[in-house]
């Protein structure tokens, strides 16, 4: 089965070709060799081949090595990045034990393991990742039914799913990606070790699940990402307090609203005016509940509206690849924050208080980058100034001007589409935005737009050595 040859990235040929010159087998491999077979663009081509990566960086000098766990060659052109990887061998299945484990636990902490293409194959995660790809005889390899699997449609892993979940247990939040990018099905065994396995996944590395979840957002294939998640239980595992935002609203789970039984009981004036006036923190609210948020018909209908506005996040995916962290997690709790924030009477730090409320356990959770966290706070905070209802008069310019703007303005779009507002206040904002952007200074110019600027000085004024003031004793000498 050949592949057109006009769909493959030069490049990447390129370094298939120039390792089989030096007697080395090379192939691309996992998902491009998947998404060309599906008719798909490939976001990046990877190699796997039989040198080391010790060889790689002698036949490439714009070659790097990376990682610790697994050791890769990273092969630049330019901006773009040809990752080729050393056939590999199950570290467990080579010796009989795995020498990353303590205590008997499968999860493998090193990956270094070197082996032969078959190995390689049977290594990998699941069957439609595991297909290799000739680039001179045009000829797909498959040693673990790769092939059939893309013909059903479905994502299986490659031996025993318990075995290799607890391998790897982000490998769980990878299935559910594929399932919901490629809109396959996962098989029926790999599902249920995925919901018997799913603790597991709090062994990782926080920054990797927090990536794999990214990815799910940001990928085009949100809902049904969330959906799956909601279904085999991985969300509550991940966060609850993102299981309990986005339950229901989405048809993804059918646990119980009614949150009046979690409710912290409600203050009397006295209590309340006690703490406004002397605490900067909201009050304390039980787990899975929104203090502001009473009223369960209407927690349901921000469930909904959260729902609609996933939607048009993988409207927007599909589009441009380009969604920031941070306006990926606004997304996914201003649905509950913009409406309580936008009421008259509200100030600036009890909207920080709402927004903080919601944020910061599912923050906590994750282990959100706390650059991002407040960047995504400084997103919600900025929807005030640019709803018509709440904009200042005077200094828009300052506003457009900060650096989370486009995110910002972003987030404001969307919820103007799924609440079916008026669009003319969206390019309203654009329109100052290329105004912004056309009369901002380039580098190097001074603020009135003329000549250079002057050196700033440094280091105050100038002393002799014996301590004294030049200005001081030229005084004196006048």
């Amino acid at each position: 089965m050949a592949l057109a040859p006009e769909l493959i990235d030069a490049d990447a040929a390129k370094v298939v070709r120039r390792l089989a010159r030096r007697g080395h087998k090379a192939y691309l491999v996992g998902g491009c060799v998947r998404d060309l077979l599906l008719d798909r663009t490939p976001k990046d081509f990877d190699v796997a081949t039989s040198a080391t990566p010790n060889e790689i960086k002698q036949l490439f000098r714009n070659c790097r090595i990376i990682g610790r766990r697994f050791r890769l060659a990273h092969i630049f052109f330019g901006r773009k990045i040809i990752e080729t990887s050393t056939f590999r061998a199950n570290p467990r299945a080579r010796t009989g034990s795995n020498p990353g484990t303590e205590d008997g636990e499968l999860l493998i902490r090193r990956d270094n393991v070197f082996g032969n293409e078959t190995e390689d194959a049977r290594r990998r995660d699941f069957t439609i990742n595991g297909l290799f790809y000739d680039v001179d005889t045009e000829e797909v390899i498959d040693h673990v039914g790769g092939l059939t699997d893309l013909e059903k449609r479905v994502v299986r892993t490659i031996g025993a799913p318990d075995i290799r979940f607890q391998e790897d247990p982000v490998r769980m939040l990878r299935a559910i990606k594929f399932a919901a990018r490629l809109g396959f099905e996962i098989e029926d065994e790999t599902l249920a070790a995925l919901r018997r396995c799913s603790d597991d996944i709090s062994k990782c590395a926080a920054p990797r699940v927090l990536e794999e979840v990214y990815r799910l957002l940001r990928e085009g294939a949100a809902r049904r990402s969330l959906q799956t998640l909601l279904r085999t239980g991985v969300a509550e595992v991940l966060s609850p307090q993102l299981a309990f935002l986005v339950r229901n609203g989405g048809g993804g789970n059918s646990n119980s609203d009614d949150v009046s039984d979690k409710l912290p009981p409600p203050r009397d004036d006295e209590e309340a005016a006690w703490q406004a006036t002397w605490t900067d923190a909201p009050p304390p609210t039980a787990s899975g509940a929104i203090s502001f948020i009473r009223d369960p018909a209407e927690l349901q209908r921000r469930r909904v509206l959260a729902w609609d506005v996933i939607d048009e996040l993988d409207k927007r995916a599909k589009k441009q690849r380009d969604l920031s962290n941070a306006l990926l997690l606004s997304a996914v709790v201003g649905p509950f924050i913009i409406d309580s924030i936008m009421q008259p009477g509200v100030r600036p730090m009890e909207a920080s208080n709402m927004i903080m409320e919601v944020l910061e356990p599912l923050s906590h959770e994750l282990r959100v980058a706390r650059r991002d966290g407040e960047r995504t706070r400084q997103i919600l905070l900025a929807q005030r100034r640019l709803a018509p209802s709440r904009r200042r008069r005077g200094r828009p310019m300052a506003l457009v001007r900060r650096d989370y703007f486009d995110e910002a303005l972003t987030l404001f779009e969307i919820m103007t589409i799924v609440n079916g507002g008026d669009m003319e206040d969206v390019e309203r904002w654009r329109k100052l935005r290329s105004e912004g952007n056309r009369d901002r200074p380039r580098h190097g110019d001074d603020n009135d737009g003329g000549g250079k600027r002057r050196r700033r000085r440094r280091g105050g004024r100038r002393r002799r050595r014996d301590g004294t003031n030049n200005d001081a004793n030229a005084s004196a000498g006048n």
